[in-house]
């Protein structure tokens, strides 16, 4: 029953959402109730203990359960922040749809066909919330939004041939095939190197994460980049363990060929990110290739098959999950109008709006691994992997976040802690023939709400009560990777 409850409740309330959106308050307090709702429920699911519907099986594994929490949790803040920050007409019933799917794809991780086909519907329906506009809006889609989201659409449904072909040709090929001269092994992994690529932006299929956060909603990058994201990296690592691992393409003879490849490609998407990142001027888009970066630090960390390196991805997967919250609700907050035209480049934004501004600071330190934040102590467990396969490994990743570092320092520089325009000047003589009334009027600039005040520094205690304290959450990854049985064989 509580399976059946987690995976239509949501559901039935986004419908319900649906036919009241244009009551925003309403709907977005139904909303995080069924958030908070889901979370019980999931808490009192027992763990490993699977049960049949339609033929499928139903569990929730620890880690499942880990990250499903984590997603009830961001999806109820982002929500909470669509009270603040615009949004579509449309978000919270499409919200609600996305992590309904969610659940039902974590609970049915061990299903390889029936995950991909609920990934590509989530896919699907993160395209109807990229292209949504607020209520009442007097103007149409924007060309760029459009091709942005038609662009995730196409990759997405590649992504979803690539990886259902990938587990057809693991379940159709007979075991006797393995290691031979036409063993498929190749094949699959390339399938599903790029399905999995292009799912996580992983280089040179990264282009999409950008342009998602140049163009879309604040929040609706975060149900993207935060939860559907992540979920594609624990399917992947499933995938790994009741797919992939029996089929020999890790744990096999050719294993240190394939995960060699994959460490690989994850360094030089953390590179590219990186260095992509420095040459931005748009605020979104440097967020958006820092998070390529960090997507290639998590790869490496996987593809290392080390029992450090796979805690560390994980780790790195669950503090994703809530900077990108804090990144992009501060990037929401920085973005209201305060008076000036929208044609003018704002460089005080850490004096005009100080709380999302010291959130969009400590955010981006925290992605990138800085201490006190929680991502120093995931980056150095990737670190310390790096390290054990090789020194150029490490010194290579290193030199990716030096690059994404400098890169934030020039975002800081340029965009938060400019002149402020509001220096007294002396007042400007009256010019023959003009009045007073004449002048224009002084902006006023509102003060900070306190909801988002307040919802930014809890990110930001969450990010630093992490940082300086990661035992709780790091006994738990442990636990997880007492179960995973490929990384056991290296």
């Amino acid at each position: 029953m509580i399976y059946l409850l987690l995976i239509f409740f949501p559901i039935a309330m986004g419908a319900g959402c649906f036919v009241l959106r244009k009551q925003t308050q309403l709907v977005i307090i139904g909303a995080v109730a069924t958030m908070l709702a889901q979370i019980a429920l999931v808490s009192r699911l027992p763990l490993d203990q699977p049960a049949r519907l339609l033929g499928l099986t139903l569990t929730l594994d620890p880690l499942g359960r880990l990250f499903l929490i984590t997603f009830l949790g961001v999806g109820a803040l982002a929500l909470l922040a669509s009270w603040n920050i615009p949004h579509g007409e449309n978000f919270v019933p499409i919200a609600l749809l996305i992590l309904g799917m969610i659940s039902s794809t974590l609970l049915l991780l061990q299903e390889p066909f029936v995950a991909s086909l609920l990934l590509i519907s989530t896919g699907l329906l993160a395209v109807l919330a990229i292209v949504d506009l607020p209520t009442g809006s007097p103007v149409l889609v924007g060309r760029a939004t459009l091709a942005t989201a038609l662009k995730y659409l196409v990759l997405m449904l590649i992504a979803g041939v690539m990886m259902y072909m990938g587990f057809v040709l693991v379940s159709a090929t007979q075991p006797a095939l393995v290691g031979t001269s036409i063993s498929p092994t190749h094949l699959v992994l390339a399938l599903i190197v790029v399905g999995f690529g292009l799912r996580l932006a992983i280089v040179p299929f990264h282009s999409w994460l950008p342009d998602l956060a140049e163009d879309a909603a604040p929040m609706v990058s975060v149900l993207v980049v935060a939860i559907i994201n992540v979920t594609c990296l624990l399917f992947l690592i499933m995938s790994f363990q009741f797919v992939f691992f029996p089929f020999e393409i890790v744990g096999g003879p050719d294993n240190q060929r394939n995960m060699w490849l994959l460490m690989v490609i994850g360094v030089i998407t953390a590179l590219l990110g990186a260095f992509l990142a420095l040459a931005q001027t748009s605020m979104r888009r440097m967020v958006g290739y820092l998070v390529v970066y960090n997507a290639g630090m998590v790869l490496f960390g996987l593809a290392t098959m080390d029992k450090v390196g796979v805690t560390g991805a994980l780790f790195e997967a669950w503090n994703q999950t809530i900077i990108v919250l804090l990144l992009f609700v501060s990037i929401g907050l920085l973005e209201r109008p305060d008076g000036r035209p929208a044609n003018v480049v704002r460089r005080d934004l850490l004096w005009r709006w100080p709380v999302a501004g010291t959130g969009l600071l400590g955010g981006c330190l925290a992605l990138l691994g800085l201490p006190p934040f929680n991502g120093f102590a995931s980056k150095l467990l990737l670190y310390e992997a790096a390290a054990r396969k090789g020194g150029v490994y490490l010194v290579l990743l290193l030199l990716a976040t030096a690059l994404a570092l400098l890169a934030l320092i020039r975002l800081a520089r340029e965009r938060l802690f400019g002149p402020s325009e509001d220096q007294p000047v002396e007042a400007a003589p009256l010019l023959l023939g003009t009045t007073e009334l004449d002048q224009p009027a002084d902006r006023r600039l509102e003060p900070e709400s306190r909801g988002m005040v307040l919802l930014t520094v809890v990110l930001l205690a969450v990010c630093l009560g992490i940082g300086l304290y990661p035992q709780p959450l790091l006994g738990t990854i442990n636990e997880v990777m007492r179960g995973l049985t490929f990384i056991q064989s290296f």
